[in-house]
């Protein structure tokens, strides 16, 4: 006899396949998803997102947001990188695209970030637009689009540049006496109260964190063993906390480039002269060299126990 199982303790179905999540996986591994020049990858890991949950009106009621939160974690991605290469693909259209892949001029992810959702506008001004019709709201995007199209038609132009476009666009302004100090002078600055406490608030916007780990995973290792310093100093124990919140997704991105280094070597040296000119193929064996000692680091690393040098 079987027994009967209520239907709200049956176990539900997940809201994506298996085939989605390999082609999730897939997409993670790409090299270029670490870059901040490509925007393809993040665009079609975007539009896998739509397919696993198309985009509402009310995300926080009909589950989305559940769905992204899971499915990100199958394919190796942070749920607030999920939502956010989810939108910009529902802000990019395939005519946009195409536009983009055509042009000469060089256009980066943050770029193409910034004319979809208007990511580094002030908080007011987003809001703003979020509380629009939709009809408002996409007048507002497509306002973006036109500047950002408009200067891939500038005479001589060979890219667009982040801060360019934000100051387009009226998000952030062009520094101007600023850009011409030297790294060492921009530090100095540091010791002034109001700079140092206006870098602090920037540097920790989530919005920041996401692109600085995402650019660079061991970011997130240096940040943490700075709190662990601090907490040695002040007698803290909040930063243990850092660190079970931050291994998992360093693992994920350790592994990515594990795989990347794997697909690198399976490669035919015939194929690689092929494809490469001369000043790639000395730099790979530029890179080889450190490869092996590297490796030679790592076990003499491991051997000895130094398992805590970072």
């Amino acid at each position: 006899m079987t027994d009967w199982i209520e239907p709200s303790a049956r176990e539900a179905e997940p809201a994506y396949s298996s085939e989605q999540v390999e082609r999730g996986q897939k997409l993670v591994a790409r090299a270029d998803l670490l870059t901040s020049e490509k925007q393809r990858t993040r665009l079609e890991v975007g539009d896998l997102l739509l397919e696993v949950a198309p985009m509402g009106d009310d995300e926080s009621s009909n589950g989305s947001r559940d769905v992204i939160r899971k499915f990100a974690v199958e394919i190796g991605i942070t749920a607030e990188m999920a939502r956010e290469y989810r939108c910009v693909s529902s802000g990019c259209s395939g005519a946009l695209r195409q536009v983009l892949a055509e042009s000469d001029v060089t256009v980066s992810y943050s770029v193409v970030r910034e004319a979809a959702l208007g990511f580094s506008l002030p908080k007011e001004v987003r809001d703003a637009e979020k509380a629009l019709p939709m009809g408002g709201r996409e007048r507002q995007c497509r306002a973006r689009w036109d500047i950002l199209l408009g200067m891939l038609q500038e005479p001589g132009r060979r890219r667009v540049t982040a801060q360019e476009f934000r100051a387009a666009i009226g998000a952030r302004p062009v520094p101007n006496s600023a850009s011409a100090m030297t790294a060492e002078k921009i530090v100095e600055q540091l010791g002034r109260p109001e700079v140092r406490s206006a870098v602090m608030a920037s540097v920790m916007e989530p919005a920041f964190l996401v692109e600085a780990f995402a650019a660079d995973p061991m970011v997130e290792l240096k940040i943490r063993d700075s709190l662990a310093q601090v907490a040695q100093v002040t007698g803290s124990r909040e930063s243990t906390s850092v660190a079970e919140e931050t291994d998992d997704r360093l693992v994920l991105q350790f592994r990515r480039r594990v795989n990347l280094l794997y697909g690198l070597v399976e490669m035919h040296p015939e194929q690689i002269i092929n494809i490469a000119d001369e000043e790639m193929l000395n730099d790979l064996e530029k890179a080889c060299e450190g490869v092996v000692h590297w490796a030679q680091r790592l076990h003499s690393a491991r051997t000895s126990g130094q398992a805590g040098v970072r």
